[in-house]
C-alpha cells in the first residue's frame, strides 16, 4: 500500500463508485456504461432490420440496388459484425468499445439517410412521419449516459447526416430540391431526438440503481477528506461517511489506460476482488480490516479500511533509525501472527515489507502491528493462481523477495513470507537492506544467488546472537532450511532472554518522537473542501 509515503501529485479525480459484490463476472460489466454490453445486440439488431426490410418491401430493392448504397450497407454488416467480435472475443477494452460505438452511430445514421433520401422529397404536399435517424440517436443518448459531452457530439454528427445524404443525392439523381420549409421537418427533428436523448441519458444516469440495501454503508457516500499516501499502485484517503461516525481510509487504485485490453482488464478486476476477499477473510487483529470494495465505471478501483494512527516501519527507520531488538522482537511476533493466519488459509503476502507493516496506537495502546496491502496474496492451495498474474505486474519488491519468488517458481508456500520477514527484521535492526544496488533486478538476482551479511557486520549496535541465528536461518536460499512457520519463529523470538518491551517503554516513546501533533502519523488534518465519493 506505501500509505506513509510523502502525498504528490495530482489526486485522482474519483468517479461514482459501483458495487462489485454480486456483480457479474465480466470486466465490461463493472467498468463500461451500459452500452459497451449492448453494442452487440444493436449490431445484431441493424442487421436483422436491414434483412426484414429487404423481404417485407420488395420495392427498396431497386434502391438497394444503387452500387453506393449497396456498397454502405454492406460496410454496415461488415462493421457490426467486426463489433460483435470484438465484443464477444474481448478484443478491445470497454472505452475502446464505446468509441467504436459512437463510429457505428454515425455510419449506420448516413446509411439510413441515404436510403430514405433516395427517394425524392415531395415539393406539393406536406411532410408526414419523422426519419429514423431520430429513433436511432435517441437510443444511443439514453444508453451513453455517462460520456454527456460525446455522446451530444456523437449524435449531432449523425443526425447531420440526413442533411449531408440529402445533398448527395440531390447531385447523384438530380431531383427537385423541396422548399426549405418542408425539408427541415425531417433533419430538424432528428435534432430534437438528439437533445432529447442528451437529456434523457443525463437523467438517467442520476438515478440510483435499484439494489436490496445490505447494509446502512450502501445508502449513504463517502467524503474524501484529506490525502493520506501514495504509492505505485494508486492513492490513499482518509474518508468519511454519511452514515457512519467512524472515519476510515480509502485507496483509489490508478485506472488503467484506455489502451489496456478488455481480457487484460478482466485480469485486473479479478486480482482486485481477489485482494478484497483476501483482506476481508482475515480475522487476525493485526491484519488490517476491510470495510468494503468497489471499482467505477472507468475501471479505477477502490476499497475501504480501517483507518490506521501510525507509522510504517519504513517511516520508523528512516526518520529514527534501528531499534532496539527488544522493540523489534515484538513487532515481528505481531506480524508473525498476522502470517501465521494467512498461511494457515494457503495464503502467501508475497509483497512484506517495510513499508506495508504499520505501527499503530490503537485505543489506549501504542506499537500495534498491522500488515497491510495483500494486493499481490497468492492462494497456495488453488490451481488457477497463476492464470491472474497480469504481464508486467512484478510479484513483490526486489529488496524483500525470496529466491523461490524472484525465479519465477510456481510452487510457493508461506516460507517466502518468513524470507522477507527476516528482510524486514534485518533492515529494523541494521536500518539498511540485506543487499542493495541501483538496479532493481541486480538486487533481486543477489537474493537468489549472493550469501547475506550478518546483521551484526552492518550496524555497531549490539544484536543477540540468537536474534542474528534467526534472522540468517529466515534468509536462506532454500525455503527448506528456513523455519518452518511464522508460528515457529514467533516461538523463538519469545524464548529469546531479552529484556521485555513494555506499553510503558513504547508510550513514552510515542509521547517523545511520535506526538498527535506529529505530521510523520497517517491522520493528516481534515481539508476544508472535502470531495464526495457517490454510491450509484
Amino acid at each position: 500500500m506505501d500509505t506513509p509515503q510523502p502525498f504528490s501529485g495530482t489526486p485522482i479525480a474519483p468517479n461514482e463508485l459501483t458495487r462489485l459484490h454480486n456483480a457479474p463476472s465480466r470486466a465490461e460489466s463493472r467498468v463500461a456504461p451500459p452500452f459497451s454490453r449492448l453494442l452487440a445486440p444493436i449490431a445484431a439488431l441493424v442487421v436483422i432490420a436491414l434483412a426484414f426490410h429487404l423481404i417485407a418491401q420488395p420495392d427498396l430493392a431497386s434502391i438497394f440496388g444503387d452500387l453506393l448504397v449497396r456498397l454502405l450497407t454492406l460496410l454496415v454488416v461488415i462493421t457490426a459484425a467486426t463489433l460483435v467480435a470484438i465484443s464477444r472475443y474481448q478484443l478491445a477494452g470497454p472505452a475502446t468499445l464505446v468509441a467504436l460505438g459512437f463510429g457505428f452511430e454515425i455510419l449506420v445514421a448516413f446509411w439510413i439517410a441515404l436510403v430514405e433520401t433516395s427517394v425524392p422529397v415531395a415539393v406539393d404536399r406536406p411532410v408526414l412521419g419523422l426519419s429514423a435517424v431520430g429513433p436511432w440517436v435517441l437510443l444511443f443518448g439514453v444508453l451513453v449516459p455517462d460520456r454527456p459531452r460525446w455522446t451530444l457530439i456523437a449524435g449531432l454528427t449523425a443526425a447531420t447526416m440526413w442533411p449531408l445524404a440529402y445533398a448527395i443525392n440531390v447531385a447523384r439523381f438530380d431531383f427537385t430540391v423541396a422548399p426549405w420549409t418542408r425539408l427541415v421537418v425531417w433533419p430538424g427533428v432528428n435534432y430534437v431526438m438528439v437533445l432529447l436523448g442528451w437529456l434523457l441519458g443525463r437523467r438517467f444516469a442520476d438515478l440510483p440503481v435499484a439494489q436490496p440495501a445490505e447494509s446502512a454503508d450502501e445508502l449513504g457516500k463517502y467524503h474524501l477528506l484529506a490525502p493520506i499516501g501514495s504509492g505505485g499502485m494508486g492513492e490513499v484517503w482518509k474518508a468519511g461517511h454519511d452514515m457512519l461516525a467512524r472515519q476510515a481510509a480509502i485507496k483509489l487504485v490508478r485506472p488503467m489506460t484506455r489502451a489496456t485490453s478488455a481480457k487484460q482488464m478482466d485480469l485486473w478486476v479479478k486480482r482486485f476482488r481477489r485482494e478484497a476477499n483476501v483482506i476481508a477473510g482475515l480475522q487476525s487483529p493485526h491484519t488490517i480490516y476491510l470495510y468494503d470494495f468497489g471499482v467505477s465505471r472507468d475501471g479505477q478501483f477502490y476499497y475501504v479500511m480501517e483507518l490506521l494512527d501510525g507509522v510504517s516501519l519504513q517511516t520508523l527507520i528512516t526518520q529514527f533509525g534501528p531499534q532496539p531488538p527488544s522493540r523489534v522482537r515484538s513487532m515481528l511476533m505481531q506480524v508473525c501472527e498476522s502470517l501465521e493466519e494467512a498461511h494457515q488459509q494457503s495464503l502467501v503476502h508475497r509483497d512484506l515489507k517495510p513499508s506495508n507493516v504499520m505501527l499503530c496506537k490503537v485505543a489506549l495502546q501504542h506499537d500495534f502491528v498491522k500488515v497491510l496491502d495483500f494486493g499481490l496474496a497468492k492462494c497456495a492451495a488453488c490451481e488457477d493462481a497463476t492464470q491472474l498474474t497480469v504481464e508486467g505486474v512484478t510479484a513483490g519488491t526486489p529488496g524483500y523477495i525470496a529466491p523461490e519468488v524472484a525465479l519465477g517458481e510456481t510452487k510457493i508456500d508461506g516460507r517466502a513470507d518468513l524470507y522477507a520477514l527476516g528482510c524486514v527484521a534485518y533492515f529494523l535492526l541494521t536500518g539498511t537492506m540485506v543487499f542493495n544496488d541501483s538496479n532493481p533486478m541486480t538486487v533481486a538476482l543477489k537474493h537468489v544467488q549472493a550469501q547475506p551479511d550478518p546483521p551484526s557486520s552492518r550496524t555497531e549496535l549490539p544484536i543477540p546472537v540468537e536474534m542474528e541465528q534467526l534472522i540468517m536461518r529466515c534468509l536462506e536460499k532454500n525455503p527448506h532450511d528456513r523455519p518452518a512457520s511464522a508460528r515457529e519463529i514467533s516461538a523463538s523470538l519469545e524464548a529469546m532472554d531479552l529484556p521485555p518491551w513494555t506499553e510503558e517503554d513504547a508510550g513514552a516513546w510515542w509521547e517523545r518522537n511520535l506526538p498527535a501533533t506529529s505530521t510523520l502519523r497517517t491522520l493528516p488534518a481534515t481539508v476544508t473542501d472535502p470531495r464526495t465519493l457517490e454510491r450509484v
